[in-house]
């Protein structure tokens, strides 16, 4: 009795298994489409990735999965983005007028 299998049943099994996706893809397109898609993913606030996965979740009628900012905040990337630019001027400003109010105070 051999221990290995038939040559019918190896050829049988490795024609029955459908392999699942990875997830990967390589895709080539033109350069000045690939230009667009990556200006639009900027404007967006996202990776050209995510953008991508979006534009073609949203051509199956799929809706868009939310990235990690906008989930914990429910704010938009993009709107999040100029928040926080908002915030780091505004600390900036005000770090500024502490210590010109410090300045005052020790030399009046």
């Amino acid at each position: 009795m051999s221990a290995q299998p038939a040559a019918s049943d190896v050829e049988e099994a490795g024609r029955s298994k459908t392999p699942s996706p990875s997830g990967r893809l390589l895709l080539r397109m033109p350069p000045d489409l690939h230009g667009e898609l990556a200006q639009a993913a900027e404007r967006e606030g996202t990776s050209l990735n995510g953008y991508i996965i979006s534009r073609l979740q949203a051509s199956l009628g799929r809706p868009a999965e939310r990235g990690p900012a906008s989930e914990a905040t429910g704010v938009p990337a993009p709107s999040l983005r100029r928040l926080l630019i908002a915030n780091v001027i505004i600390v900036g400003l005000a770090s500024v007028a502490a210590i010109l109010l410090l300045l005052v105070a020790w030399l009046g």
